[in-house]
């Protein structure tokens, strides 16, 4: 009875297991650019270009750490993590902030330290203001130039399987299997 069970178990997990590893194939294409954490691998993060797509495996086009082009096979059931490169984008709305804070507290320091100290009707607070009203707009304007020159490689996750399946012999003969379960 237990014997009936098991086989049932492991072979609906078989069917869950290859469901799933077929939806996250089916999300890759030839040409895509991705980063794959795999478990198996000497290098376990592989950035790349996909070359092509099986039903368990992907071939991926990178450059080893001698800079050499190889391609690599990596079957989709050792894959930890893979993430999509949505393309490489400017950072120039950062830069604006990051300019215009960093021009205001610039010309807020060099108003208190240039002001005429004399004058009964201004104080320091004028002239920080005075030097922020300024300074802001023109760090603002370094800012997003080099934001823009900036770019930045945006990825995106692509789920995996929520169930994993391993059979592998053992060390004594046996046969191991292994469940995962991903909640």
């Amino acid at each position: 009875m237990y014997g009936r069970m098991l086989v049932a178990a492991v072979g609906l997990s078989c069917i869950a297991y290859s469901d799933a590893l077929a939806q996250a194939a089916a999300a890759l294409r030839e040409g895509q650019r991705v980063r794959v954490t795999s478990s198996v691998e000497r290098t376990p993060v592989m950035t790349g270009v996909i070359g092509a797509v099986g039903a368990d495996t992907i071939l991926l086009r990178h450059k080893d750490r001698a800079g050499d082009s190889v391609a690599t096979s990596i079957p989709l059931s050792s894959i930890a993590r893979l993430q999509v490169s949505s393309g490489r984008h400017s950072r120039w709305l950062t830069g604006l902030l990051v300019g215009l804070g960093a021009g205001a507290a610039s010309g807020a320091i060099i108003g208190v330290a240039t002001g005429d100290g004399d004058d009964p009707l201004l104080g320091p607070g004028h002239y920080a203001l005075m030097g922020a009203v300024v300074c802001a707009p023109v760090g603002g304007i370094v800012g997003v130039v080099i934001g823009a020159l900036t770019k930045t490689e945006r990825w995106q996750t692509v789920p995996l399987d929520r169930v994993g399946l391993s059979i592998a012999p053992g060390p004594d003969g046996r046969l191991n299997i292994g469940v995962r379960l991903t909640l």
